[in-house]
């Protein structure tokens, strides 16, 4: 992404949000304006010297005038978590993206919204916009202990308190120790929205299946990508730019993201786990083997659209609108 469409802010608070969690208020710095946002919506913020990060805006007001993040403290970090955690301070500068939005809320009568961990983030602020419709629902946010909760007072808010169930795995009310009752009564009129590690995703999904609710109704966005790991089989293909017929060679050890910018082609790179989309181009030509959480199965289906970062192809020749 280019320096000159990043938006310069400013850190205006820093609070603790649960054990090992902080939150921060962010805005906008002299001559620049914060764009408002959807519930479900991400920035990119560019940590120095280590590049963008991305995390969930769930702050109660739309943007505008703060944006407002939760970072957990990742295990032995020294990447993005550790910086906002232990090196910015009150009144620091910093860059962001603009909001992007592919994980919305759908339309649906009835939503029933699981939180894994610091996935309280954006299903916070889709809660409260459902609320404000006077939409039925239940939150169920599931953490390890009841210290690491964020966002007591949001949740216990008239707002929400009576549809937020909390969960704490050291009182063995796990996802995977018990199933609420909620799920084990499909229903064609909910939607069911959810974000946490892929654990916590996978168990919901098996939760769904067995208890006969429609893929369909399940909408979610994961922490890691679980296909990455799927490698073994990886073979060398060509991707060609569609603007200057350039080729070159991904090796079955190399993202086609790598390629692109050791060649010096600007594109945009964010999560590099395909979970957030920013790296989305149209494919002109060839058949892509899509790796990311992020298209749907419709797009998949269309092959019209790769994620340059962990997407690669299953023809000889990829042509890429670039």
């Amino acid at each position: 992404m280019k320096d000159a469409e990043l938006i310069p802010v400013t850190v205006k608070k820093m609070n603790n949000n649960g054990a090992g969690n902080i939150s921060l208020q962010l805005i906008a710095q002299a001559g620049s304006v914060l764009p408002r946002y959807s519930p479900g919506a991400h920035i990119d913020v560019f940590i120095p010297e280590k590049g963008p990060r991305q995390y969930s805006l769930c702050g109660e007001n739309g943007g505008e005038e703060y944006y407002e993040i939760c970072i957990k403290l990742a295990p032995l970090s020294t990447g993005g978590s550790h910086y906002l955690h232990h090196q910015l301070n009150v009144g620091d500068g910093l860059k962001i993206s603009a909001p992007r939005n592919h994980f919305p809320l759908p339309q649906a009568r009835r939503f029933l919204l699981f939180a894994g961990g610091i996935g309280i983030t954006p299903l916070l602020a889709m809660a409260e916009e459902i609320a404000k419709q006077n939409i039925d629902f239940e939150l169920h946010y599931y953490v390890s202990r009841e210290q690491e909760t964020a966002f007591m007072s949001r949740c216990s808010a008239p707002m929400l308190a009576n549809h937020v169930f909390l969960h704490y795995s050291d009182a063995n009310d796990s996802l995977r120790a018990r199933t609420p009752a909620c799920l084990r009564s499909p229903d064609a009129e909910t939607a069911v929205v959810a974000c946490g590690p892929d654990g916590f995703i996978k168990r919901l999904q098996d939760i769904m299946q067995f208890h006969r609710w429609q893929p369909a109704q399940l909408s979610f966005e994961r922490f890691s990508n679980a296909e990455l790991n799927n490698n073994a089989d990886n073979q060398g293909f060509h991707i060609q730019l569609n603007s200057t017929g350039q080729r070159f060679l991904v090796t079955p050890s190399q993202t086609i993201a790598e390629v692109l910018l050791s060649a010096k082609v600007d594109i945009m790179l964010s999560c590099e786990q395909g979970v957030c989309g920013s790296c989305i181009t149209d494919v002109i030509e060839g058949i892509p083997d899509h790796r990311d959480c992020v298209l749907t199965e419709e797009e998949r289906a269309e092959n019209t659209q790769i994620t340059l970062c962990c997407s690669r192809s299953k023809s000889p020749v990829l042509v890429l609108d670039l």
